[in-house]
């Protein structure tokens, strides 16, 4: 779809935006990541799940979930896997 040249300047804008955002987005989880890796290292090497700084309180703990293995299922019975596959339709927005 061709623009207009105001609305395909308004528009590479936005983009730009939306790219530096996402940018600083990943490098911010990168960070945050990181830095919870390190505490989780501590913890574990002084064998704790519970670390008191502060007013904050940083718990690390197991914990144990149950998950279907659906392409068990699948392999298994297939004829009774496709009765309960869904297909859900969605729109997607992508910028490339």
């Amino acid at each position: 779809m061709k623009l207009p040249k105001k609305k395909e300047k308004e528009f590479t804008a936005k983009i730009r935006q939306i790219k530096e955002l996402e940018q600083q987005k990943k490098q911010t989880e990168e960070t945050i990541s990181a830095l919870k890796e390190e505490i989780k290292a501590y913890m574990d090497k002084n064998k704790t799940s519970e670390l008191k700084v502060d007013i904050f309180t940083a718990h690390y703990t197991e914990t144990e979930t149950e998950r279907f293995d659906s392409k068990a299922f699948r392999n298994a019975d297939e004829e009774l896997y496709n009765q309960f596959v869904k297909k859900v339709t969605t729109k997607r927005f992508s910028i490339t």
